[in-house]
């Protein structure tokens, strides 16, 4: 089985903003294919199960997501895909990787910390902001990390789903794929 990790934050404060793309993939996943999540405190997260794939939300915040992470590779003895935000990444622009480092993400670097590897791939959704009149706000004394823990605002939900539904095609793809295959795919 494979088990398939969105980041995000917990708490409907969060449910809009950018960091929280990668709850929001899934949570497009579920609505498209008609199943729900449910607390498994074990985890420390909210899990599914669809097809092969048992997808999880981790309930621990973004900072502390390796922690729920390791209680999965504990049970499973898989590592997990991961699915996040990523500020790199033009907003409407998804990139598949394995193998790399955390590129600044905390909750990344969480996974790699807890899991001691990066040899897991990933599916990086892109929230770098394309209009002019927000490329501004991820410039410095504030910079991205303000940006990222802002909502998305209504002229960029065209291209929020058009990032979110090319990642939920990844997952679908993945179910039958390699990983080489789904990077030579959709990069």
């Amino acid at each position: 089985m494979a088990i398939i990790i969105g980041l995000g934050n917990p708490g409907k404060e969060h449910i809009l903003q950018r960091h929280n793309v990668g709850f929001m993939v899934l949570d497009t996943l579920a609505e498209k294919k008609d199943f729900s999540f449910e607390e498994k405190n074990t985890f420390d997260a909210q899990v599914a199960k669809y097809s092969d794939l048992l997808l999880v939300k981790p309930q621990t915040y973004m900072n502390d997501s390796g922690l729920c992470a390791k209680k999965l590779f504990k049970q499973y003895k898989e590592l997990p895909i991961v699915v996040y935000d990523d500020i790199d990444i033009n907003l409407g622009e998804v990139k598949c990787s394995f193998a790399r480092g955390a590129g600044g993400h905390n909750g990344v670097q969480s996974i790699i910390d807890h899991l001691g590897t990066k040899d897991f791939f990933r599916i990086r959704v892109g929230v770098r902001p394309v209009h002019e009149e927000l490329k501004d706000k991820i410039l410095p004394p504030t910079g991205f990390q303000d940006f990222l823990l802002s909502n998305f605002v209504p002229f960029e939900n065209e291209l929020k789903e058009k990032g979110i539904n090319k990642a939920v095609e990844i997952i679908e793809a993945l179910k039958t794929k390699s990983f080489e295959d789904v990077m030579n795919e959709f990069n």
